[in-house]
């Protein structure tokens, strides 16, 4: 081997040793990061911890930050919203956990950004073998639940049920016109759906316990009606207020909603 080549391989066997040593320092402050925001006792490192783990870039700094959400300091609990909202690589459902939780209402602001960015940044996975996109709109709720507690069980089953779907992506919650407008552009052979769910009130007849749920479809992000459906999901040997079987048959609803949706779009097309 020529001295050329001799000191071009070398050049090369440093160069990738440099890398290494940057993955490795790397890896190490994120490490040294999460033990300062799980194991400190002054809340101001945890709140510099936090806010590091927040600028890493990095997706492993996720777990820690949710687990920071819970944390007794409101500073550091704040911190940790604002991180999830910088880094962009995931938390919503910790985040909006956490904001059911919360009672301090700067924290309580923090966290509402941080949904808002983290939404955002959450792109949705459409491809060339997509053939349907699907928003799901907020679930008019009459069942006399609180607040938004029905709309996520049914998007919680709506997302799982689409997971099973070849084909089928959703659309990220909040997202614009302009958004969905902008990202269907590049795939002309997806066809966009709205769909608009209505649960009523559970109905207990003897042992039955029956669930509704109607769903308007319309065009996406157009919005003009195409049509109508009902699901509809009973349980046996129930008694009066079984809030777990309701549970059960709010999430068997959403999943049929999405099943009914699947097997008649086509002639929607």
């Amino acid at each position: 081997m020529s001295g050329v080549a001799t000191r071009a391989t070398a050049t090369l066997v440093a160069v990738g040793l440099l890398a290494i040593v940057r993955v490795a320092g790397a890896a190490d402050k994120i490490d040294k990061f999460v033990s300062q925001l799980e194991s400190s006792d002054d809340f101001r490192v945890r709140t510099q911890a936090a806010l590091a783990l927040g600028a890493s870039k990095n997706k492993k700094a996720v777990d820690p930050l949710c687990k920071g959400l819970d944390d007794s300091s409101t500073a550091v609990r704040a911190a940790s919203a604002a991180a999830l909202g910088k880094l962009k690589l995931g938390g919503s459902k910790c985040l909006e956990r956490r904001l059911e939780e919360e009672s301090n209402s700067s924290v309580k602001a923090s966290i509402k950004k941080a949904i808002a960015l983290v939404s955002a940044g959450d792109e949705p996975a459409i491809t060339s073998k997509t053939r349907y996109y699907v928003a799901v709109g907020k679930t008019t709720d009459k069942t006399g639940r609180g607040e938004g507690e029905v709309d996520k069980i049914v998007r919680g089953a709506v997302t799982s049920a689409a997971n099973n779907l070849d084909g089928y992506v959703l659309a990220p919650d909040g997202e614009t016109s302009a958004q969905a407008t902008k990202r269907l552009a590049k795939f002309k052979q997806v066809k966009a759906f709205y769909l608009s769910p209505k649960i009523g009130a559970p109905t207990y007849s003897g042992s039955k316990l029956t669930v509704k749920c109607e769903v308007a479809i319309f065009t996406y992000p157009g919005k003009a009606l195409k049509g109508m459906f009902t699901v509809k999901k009973s349980m046996l040997d129930v008694s009066s207020e079984d809030t777990e079987a309701e549970n059960e048959l709010l999430k068997a609803v959403a999943e049929g909603m999405l099943e009914t949706f699947s097997k008649n779009a086509e002639r929607l097309e």
